[in-house]
């Protein structure tokens, strides 16, 4: 082992110039602020080359710097360091080589001219131990170039850098691994276990690199080889729905072709028909006509012979006074009955209006909560044609009346707020429609006042010459991380819309911007001055604008302005830590006031090449949902207008002013049947009756004849109107003939071949029905082709510019350039396919080559490995008892990433035969294969960041530490850690940390190695059993302790240790003197 022997200080701190001894194990003891931890950072200075984690056991944000150590910093205000003006100081470390007896010097030499400004070399020195001389001559310290002149024989390495530095620790230390330089800070800096991960990372299994640039290299060709085959795929399948529906086209034209034959054919032929059936008609009502005007003649001669009887007949009775007074009674009961009829068809209008009301009031019933009115108004409806208190029943429709004024009222307001709100929506369609119309051609929709400024900014400059055209800053930025696009956005707010033009620039457009101003037509528009922004190149780290890009080194300026200020912070609770600060969810942080971002902000973003995309879907969804509002609002609509049908009162009123004709009617009934009386009293005069009834009967017979001759009149003009009628129609039909036979004669020439087989098709379907009803059958036939012709071009077309949009194709959407789409299919099924198929086969073999052997395999032998060293690190815990309790690492397949471990784990190379993209292999972890492609092919900063866990082989394993009581019984480490005191939560940590040091020392490869410890602040909190316990375990490796910890522990620390050094102080000095117990023992 090489073995620290001595350290050397001069101007560290307190210590001016002291040479302190180091055992093989060493405690170093003292009060708080004596200068233990700060002999602890001096050896951790030269060991680990770094100043970033001076006294971090005492405070985890501890802020101690090289110029608080040289110059001895006191912390008071007026006299803030002991040592001004040209300080030099020095670190130095020997080391005893035990398997070659000699020894080595590690160390630094520092020089400060002025406070902050410290240079630092480093060197290595064979073969010489410590000697006052070599840093000091007299009494003042010796500079870096003193050092070196003095020293030059002896130096063998010289490093001005901290990489130079740790390059050669490694290899005097016995060429160690990088872990040291993290471990020795760690095991100073203690504190609890709270995340045995974290732990295991750090302290037990190391970060091994898994080389998969050509895995993802040949996973990304084989996708986007596959992706180009299903590219050429998905063409040939658009293409054939092209085909389709193309055939369906051209179908259908042949189908209406034979269509119009049929038709034309049968509308000759029913012509034709038509022709025989007209002189067919002209014949039989000619004859007709002739029998017409012979019966009239015979008819006109009889009726001259009955008018001459009746004539003498009413002579006679005109004579008596009974017959005189019957017949005025007649005459009055025919004015009754007339006026009868008048009532009754008055009461029919009633009833039909009462009629009408009740549906009406039916509907209305049906209303939750109609006024009781209408109840009674629906029962008075159904009694209407025997209501006799008219009065009564009148109130009561005047009520309906009044109820449903007030009600139509209401819902006509309604339906004037639901118009408005209609009128609303139809502006925001067409807002939203010219905004769709705007994505598509990839521009935004700014506010009016935005635009006008840039419209005019833009003209001014071309007027003058100036090619240069203002932008809007959110079409120049870009977010690298989509975890913040909500906190860009929203903190950004109306400036993602600010104008920028060039420093040149900016003074005219200011110009133009004033004059709109006095214009009263633009405000709020903001304009960048991008000329004095020089300042913000870059962006502060941890700062909003971090994530943010632009090629516009103007853009980029203004944003590391306004979001440079703007910290990002993960949680809530980190927002108060800075004057300005936000989370990604958008709760912000200003002016000591936190405050939420209103969502509809950054809802709808401006900026990056995916904002066009997300506003595109949002305006087509919003657009979906205003057509959906419409359609409600449509609806509700409808339903007020049949509502308001319902509440017309028109009927209602008629009902209430005919309502009287009821017991008008009842009156005339009773006067009828009182003249109906007397007219049966004065008919018991039989020879007057007899003599009435015969003239009664003459005059009948004479009615009779004057209206059979009047009717063979019409008949006999009616018939000289057909045949003439006739006549024409059929001078038309003829010549109807000669252009359909025409017709014909032109579709047959077209139809050539084909006209036969339509000929024969129209015979068989003409054969078992009639012309009228075939022509039914196909004009139907005809209008469903027509039909499924349109549709089937619809499609097509719509197909066509699908794929024209998709594949910029520079062919038309008509039936016309069909050809060029079936030739670009053709060419793809009989070429391309094939090839891609086979490039992607070859892609395929290949990333399956290097996934089994260069990411399957390399895994699995580091998982194994890191097995092994648990079972290892077990092996010795095994035996040694803290406290009555042993302590066990548990390693077991992890539970979010166990599908993983189990495709790792299983043994692929028995495998070796079958591809991982089939068979029994890829059936077990099919979905696992399927999500690690997926990350494999993403683009290099994307995919390098979702990989770097899973090239971890430490990932897919769980990990705890199992605790065996005394009585057997046993506990995990991750369950009761937090129930624990602080000593049962350390003792894991330095049993750990101390075989961690010995796996790091074990795997040197330069022969003989250092066994070097530091433990800050230790065993705090921890019994004197547990003490003894961890100590008695570290004693027993290949270890070289040194524990800094106070005066109260030395009892139970300092009987395991070959050295104890209490650090004391005085005044502004500090030394070490050995520690003497008092049997006499140092």
């Amino acid at each position: 082992m090489k073995k620290l022997t001595r350290l050397k200080l001069i101007n560290w701190h307190r210590f001016s110039d002291v040479t302190i001894d180091f055992g093989d194990s060493t405690l170093i003891s003292g009060e708080n602020g004596a200068g233990k931890s700060t002999l602890l950072d001096a050896i951790q200075f030269v060991v680990t080359c770094s100043t970033n984690h001076f006294n971090k056991a005492a405070h985890e944000n501890g802020k101690r710097k090289l110029t608080g150590y040289i110059r001895c910093k006191t912390g008071r205000e007026n006299h803030p360091y002991e040592r001004t003006g040209e300080i030099s100081a020095h670190v130095a470390l020997e080391f005893y080589e035990e398997s070659k007896e000699k020894y080595f010097v590690i160390g630094a030499v520092i020089d400060s001219a002025t406070e902050g400004q410290e240079t630092v070399v480093r060197y290595l020195m064979d073969n010489v131990m410590l000697e006052d001389e070599m840093f000091k001559i007299g009494n003042r310290p010796r500079t870096i170039t003193e050092f070196r002149s003095f020293n030059n024989k002896n130096i063998k390495l010289f490093a001005k850098t901290n990489a130079e530095g740790k390059k050669m620790i490694k290899q005097r230390f016995g060429r160690i691994e990088d872990k040291f330089f993290q471990l020795i800070p760690k095991a100073l800096a203690f504190k609890p276990i709270d995340d045995i991960k974290d732990f295991v990372y750090s302290y037990v299994l190391d970060e091994k690199e898994v080389n998969i640039d050509n895995l993802r290299e040949n996973v990304r060709s084989y996708q986007e080889l596959e992706k180009t085959l299903e590219g050429v795929k998905n063409r040939i399948e658009k293409l054939s729905e092209i085909e389709c529906h193309h055939k369906a086209v051209v179908d259908c034209i042949q189908s209406d072709r034979m269509y119009e034959y049929f038709m034309a054919q049968s509308d000759l032929d029913l012509t034709k028909e038509q022709i025989g059936v007209l002189q067919d008609e002209i014949r039989r009502e000619s004859y007709r006509l002739e029998q017409l005007n012979a019966k009239c003649s015979s008819m006109k001669k009889e009726l001259e012979n009955k008018e001459e009887v009746r004539t003498l007949l009413l002579a006679e009775l005109n004579a008596n006074s009974d017959f005189q007074t019957l017949e005025k009674q007649k005459k009055y009961l025919k004015e009754l009955q007339e006026k009868e009829e008048i009532q009754y068809q008055e009461k029919k209008r009633l009833l039909e209006s009462g009629k009408k009301a009740g549906q009406k009031v039916k509907r209305l019933l049906e209303i939750p909560d109609v006024d009781e009115c209408m109840k009674q108004y629906d029962e008075l409806l159904h009694r209407l044609k025997d209501t006799e208190d008219v009065v009564s029943a009148q109130e009561l429709i005047d009520r309906a009346i009044a109820y449903k004024k007030h009600m139509s009222t209401k819902l006509q307001r309604k339906n004037l707020e639901i118009q408005s709100r209609l009128n609303e929506i139809a502006a925001d369609l067409q807002e939203t429609e010219q905004r769709i119309s705007n994505l598509k051609q990839h521009r935004f929709s700014y506010p009016p006042a935005v635009q006008l400024l840039m419209s005019r900014v833009e003209q001014e400059l071309l007027k003058i010459g100036r090619t240069a055209k203002p932008r809007i800053l959110c079409e120049m930025l870009e977010i690298t991380d989509e975890t913040w696009r909500n906190a860009v956005e929203g903190y950004l707010n109306t400036q993602r819309f600010y104008v920028l033009v060039e420093p040149e620039h900016f003074d005219i457009a200011l110009g133009i911007y004033e004059k709109l101003r006095r214009e009263k037509k633009a405000y709020g528009v903001g304009l960048i001055n991008s000329g004095k922004l020089e300042e913000y190149d870059i962006a502060p780290a941890g700062s909003l604008a971090t994530v943010v890009e632009s090629k516009s080194i103007y853009a980029k300026r203004y944003v590391n302005m306004v979001l440079g200020k703007v910290h990002m912070c993960k949680r809530v609770d980190e927002l108060k830590q800075y004057p300005v600060s936000i989370t990604p969810n958008c709760m912000r942080y200003q002016n000591h006031v936190a405050s939420a971002i209103r969502p509809e902000i950054y809802t709808t973003p401006f900026i990056g090449k995916n904002a066009f995309k997300v506003q595109y879907e949002q305006a087509l969804q919003k657009k979906e949902d205003l057509n959906r509002q419409k359609i409600e609002c449509k609806d509700r609509m409808t339903h007020m207008e049949a509502t308001l049908q319902w509440l017309e009162w028109d009927d209602d009123t008629d009902v209430k002013y005919r309502i009287t004709i009821v017991s008008e009617m009842k009156r005339t009934g009773l006067e009828i049947e009182k003249c109906e009386t007397e007219i049966r009293n004065l008919q018991q005069n039989t020879t007057m009756i007899e003599k009435q009834i015969r003239a009664d009967e003459m005059r009948k017979e004479c009615e009779d004849l004057k209206s059979h001759i009047s009717k063979s009149d019409r008949e006999s003009g009616a018939c000289e109107l057909k045949i003439s009628s006739a006549k024409d129609r059929l001078v038309e039909c003829e010549d109807e003939c000669i252009h359909k036979n025409e017709l014909i004669t032109d579709i047959a020439q077209k139809a050539e071949n084909e006209i036969v087989l339509w000929k024969k098709e129209y015979e068989k379907q003409t054969g078992d029905k009639t012309l009228e009803q075939f022509r039914q059958n196909f004009d139907r036939r005809r209008k469903a082709n027509n039909t499924t012709k349109e549709n089937a071009d619809k499609k097509m077309t719509s197909a066509m510019y699908d794929y024209k949009t998709a594949f910029d194709f520079g062919a038309p959407a008509t039936l016309e350039a069909y050809p060029e789409y079936a030739a670009v299919q053709e060419r793809l099924v009989n070429s391309e396919l094939l090839n891609y198929e086979e490039k992607v086969r070859k892609a395929k073999l290949s990333a399956e080559e290097e996934f089994r052997e260069q990411f399957l395999s390399k895994l699995q032998e580091n998982m194994k490995q890191a097995q092994g060293e648990f079972r290892e690190l077990n092996k010795a815990l095994k035996d040694i008892t803290f406290s009555n309790e042993r302590y066990e690492f548990l390693y077991l397949p992890s539970k979010s990433y166990g599908k993983y471990y189990d495709m790792i784990m299983d043994d692929f190379n028995v495998v070796q035969g079958e591809s991982i993209f089939s068979g029994l292999f890829h059936e077990n972890h099919k979905e696992v294969i399927d999500e690690l492609f997926s990350k494999l092919a993403l683009d290099q900063d994307n995919g390098i960041k979702a990989l770097d866990e899973f090239t971890d082989y430490r990932t897919y394993m769980d990990y705890d530490i199992k605790i065996t009581h005394e009585d057997g019984s046993y506990s995990l480490y991750s369950k009761v850690c937090e129930e624990k005191s602080g000593g049962e939560t350390q003792t894991p940590f330095y049993v750990t940390v101390a075989a961690s040091f010995v796996q790091l020392y074990n795997n040197n490869i330069g022969g003989e190695a250092i066994g070097l410890v530091m433990f800050d602040e230790a065993f705090n909190n921890m019994d004197d059993e547990r003490i003894g316990a961890v100590l008695e375990f570290m004693n027993r490796l290949p270890l070289q302790i040194v524990i800094a910890a106070p005066p109260d522990k030395i009892q139970y620390i300092g009987p395991k240790m070959q050295e104890t050094l209490l650090v004391l102080t005085d005044d502004k000095v500090s030394f070490v003197e050995e520690y003497r117990y008092a049997s006499g023992r140092k």
